[in-house]
């Protein structure tokens, strides 16, 4: 990728707009102040902040890879007061990665992974146990991220 100013040399916006479709990243929190996580849920981060060539959907909370290569994605969820919160990233059906929030005054948990990732790979964090219970703080406190390295 080509550095630029912002001076003589800067591209135009749609040249900008081309170079970032290389560079697909979404960036996205939970919304509401709290959300309740039980069974098998998908938890769906509905505050979508960057979605550089739209990958991810608020709606299914899937962020699929346009393209193969390697990618980061990142989760940090906060457990809502005392509320423990157990979690688990995904790729396609298959479990990556596991988190943990201990049920303690306010914790949170970053989970961080690299993932190679064929074109139609879909990423989502999903709740690990079937029969509890517990609640995500939102408010910009709960966050997933997904970024094309190379």
């Amino acid at each position: 990728m080509e550095i630029y100013n912002a001076g003589r040399n800067s591209p135009s916006s749609q040249k900008l707009q081309d170079m970032l479709k290389e560079r697909p990243a979404s960036f996205v929190f939970v919304k509401a102040d709290s959300v309740s996580f039980t069974g098998h849920d998908i938890l769906k981060f509905d505050d979508v902040r960057t979605n550089i060539g739209n990958h991810y959907n608020a709606s299914t909370g899937y962020f699929t890879a346009p393209k193969p290569g390697l990618y980061e994605i990142s989760c940090l969820l906060f457990g809502f007061g005392t509320s423990a919160v157990t979690f688990q990233i995904h790729k396609n059906s298959q479990i990556f990665g596991y988190g943990y929030t201990p049920g303690r005054e306010w914790n949170s948990n970053t989970v961080s992974l690299l993932m190679e990732l064929k074109k139609g790979d879909n990423v989502y964090v999903k709740h690990r146990h079937p029969n509890k219970k517990e609640t995500v703080q939102g408010n910009q406190h709960s966050y997933f991220s997904g970024r094309f390295l190379q």
